[in-house]
This record gives structure tokens, sequence and C-alpha cells, in this order.
């Protein structure tokens, strides 16, 4: 009678041997080197979205303070309207007209311009975030 052939498993076995520990250490050295550059430029990337997500902030602030004066002055110049329409001249009440007019067409172009801005904010950093998605996936795919 024979006796069944031992059942063999096909995964190789770990090398216990310094020849495979030294190998292991060569590749994590490398590894990590790359790890250090990929740190590195995700730094660099991080800083050029912040300027740019500082510049538009910037942009936003500057836009709010010259629609917040065009509403200011667009009051103060319906004030004057009011004014004007009780005081009996040909010539006052258009110009007043013109001016509020222009003044509200400024904040007009302002407020849109801030919305514009603000729409924006959903974009920072994307570019970070997609190079960390894909980078994770290249790791899960890896392991």
């Amino acid at each position: 009678m024979s006796s069944p052939a031992p059942a063999t498993d096909d995964r190789p076995a770990a090398d216990p041997s310094p020849l495979g520990l030294l190998e292991t250490i060569r590749v994590l050295r490398a590894a990590s080197a790359a790890m250090f550059d990929q740190l590195l430029l995700y730094t660099e990337l991080v800083r050029v979205e912040w300027a740019e997500e500082k510049r538009r902030l910037l942009q936003m602030w500057l836009t709010g303070l010259f629609g917040f004066a065009c509403l200011l002055s667009c009051m103060l110049f319906t004030g004057a309207l009011v004014l004007a329409v009780a005081w009996d001249s040909p010539w006052r009440i258009p110009s007043a007209v013109l001016l509020v007019a222009l003044y509200l067409t400024g904040f007009g172009l302002s407020w849109y311009r801030f919305h514009a801005l603000a729409a924006r904010s959903a974009q920072a950093f994307a570019a970070t975030r997609e190079e960390l998605a894909a980078d994770v996936e290249l790791l899960r795919s890896r392991l």
C-alpha cells in the first residue's frame, strides 16, 4: 500500500537568513527615501495652493469692501435724491438719479464678483486632495 503524498503549499517560505533580512532593509530604505521625496512634494503643493487661497480671500475682502463703499454711497445719494425732489431745480434730480444708478451698478458688480470668488472655495486644495487620494489608492493596490 502506498501512502498519500503530503499536501504542499505553493506559497514561498519566509527567508530567515540574514541575506533576506538585508534585502528587506534595503527595500525599506529605498521606499522611505521615496516617501520622504513625496512628502516634500506635498508640502510644496500645499504651499502653492495656500498662496492661491490667500490671494482669493484677499480679493474677496477687497471686493466686499468696494461693494460696501458703493452701497453706502448709494444710500447717501438716495437721501440726496429725496432732498433734491423737494428742491426746485431742473438739473439736481437727473444727476442724483445718475449717481444712484452708478453706485447701484458698482454694488451689483461687486456682489456678483464676491459670489463668484466664494463659489471657488470648494476648489481649494483640490490638487493636493487628488494627489493624496491617488497615492493612497496606489499604496492600497500594492499592499
